[in-house]
């Protein structure tokens, strides 16, 4: 039975220090995935401040982008307005043809719809044509 008692400790001795040895080594598994852990948290902080940073711009770019859209439709509508209230060429040849035929300004301004300022440079263009 003595013999007993000795097997019986030696297996117990061998059980706890397997215990003790898958223990050690649990424990260090455990911490090699603790820090694993660690840097894929710190990636992660650091996605997602990118992320933050990227939303961030896409939306001051969205803002600029729908400003300049808005200034675009400003400036197309101008355009539109000048073109229809822009007398056409045809307009400023006939209004020469008259003043070559010897037309008043006056007569001219109110015949093809021109302003004083309009007229008065058809007047100063064709005296320009003649000097050189």
């Amino acid at each position: 039975m003595h013999m007993l008692n000795v097997s019986f400790d030696v297996f117990a001795i061998a059980g706890l220090v397997t215990a003790l040895v898958a223990l050690v080594f649990a424990h260090s598994v455990n911490g090699r995935l603790r820090a694993r852990l660690e840097k894929q948290q710190d990636a992660l902080k650091t996605l997602q401040a990118d992320v933050a940073a990227m939303c961030s711009g896409a939306v001051k770019l969205g803002e600029r982008l729908a400003q300049q859209e808005q200034r675009l439709q400003t400036l197309s509508r101008r355009q539109d307005d000048l073109e229809l209230h822009e007398p056409s060429g045809d307009t400023y040849r006939h209004a020469a043809r008259l003043m070559g035929k010897g037309a008043e300004l006056e007569e001219v301004m109110e015949d093809c719809g021109l302003a004083r300022g309009e007229a008065e440079l058809l007047v100063l263009a064709q005296k320009l044509e003649k000097v050189s």
